[in-house]
């Protein structure tokens, strides 16, 4: 729309007394609006301030456009076996490297199980007491990896009185590491263990653990079992 359109629509009157004024370049139009807007003060700083430079638009990077990240599949049971996630070096393992983490673990299964809390009620960890069933499941629920397990009884006679830190916890076995520096492989289908923590001592009968540990974590264990072992 040219200038004369545009003001062609407006009443004779209004055109006479604004007039109309032809400008070279669109800077020129700014300026003579700034000139115009501002006090006479300012208006011989406005050609000024339009004539200086911004050398580092030159270096304005574009936005970059982003696309949506693909999620990453986990890796499969095949892929952990090729890349030996599921192996340890049991050579140059040392018993004594394994202690922090069974104070570690002490401090843990502490606050875990709320023991200060439960010795002030009287509980004595036997079924008859008190909260029994829901300290069950949450021992049930616990991390073992770093407590110090013994084995009770076993079908197999060589693994009862083995006794470790356990290094690593399977669907099938806890790896214990032994005072000789031997780690240990102990099936717990077959086995009971005995975990001791202060004055308590646990037993853990092993064919109700034989879940992952963070299925386990997250399963519901039932409530009654028998211990047939």
């Amino acid at each position: 729309m040219s200038e004369e359109e545009l003001y062609s629509k407006l009443p004779k009157a209004i055109q006479n007394a604004a007039g109309t004024q032809k400008l070279d370049s669109d800077l020129k139009f700014i300026e003579e609006l700034a000139k115009s807007s501002l006090p006479k003060s300012k208006s011989s700083e406005v050609e000024a301030e339009l004539k200086r430079s911004f050398p580092l638009l030159k270096f304005h990077v574009s936005d970059k456009k982003q696309f949506p990240r693909k999620k990453k599949k986990p890796l499969s049971m095949r892929e952990k076996r090729q890349l030996g996630l599921h192996k340890l070096n049991k050579k140059d393992m040392k018993y004594e490297e394994f202690e922090e983490l069974h104070s570690l673990w002490t401090e843990y299964i502490k606050k875990y199980l709320n023991l200060k809390d439960l010795d002030n009620k009287g509980f004595t960890a036997e079924p008859e007491s008190g909260n029994w069933t829901h300290f069950s499941h949450l021992l049930s629920k616990a991390d073992f990896h770093g407590a110090l397990m013994k084995v009770v009884r076993s079908k197999c006679s060589s693994l009862v009185g083995q006794s470790g830190i356990v290094i690593f916890d399977t669907r099938n076995t806890f790896k214990i590491i032994s005072k000789d520096n031997i780690v240990r492989t102990i099936p717990k289908q077959s086995s009971v263990f005995a975990v001791s923590v202060d004055n308590y001592t646990f037993t853990i009968f092993g064919k109700y653990f034989c879940i992952k540990p963070p299925e386990r974590s997250v399963k519901k264990i039932r409530t009654h079992i028998l211990a047939d072992l």
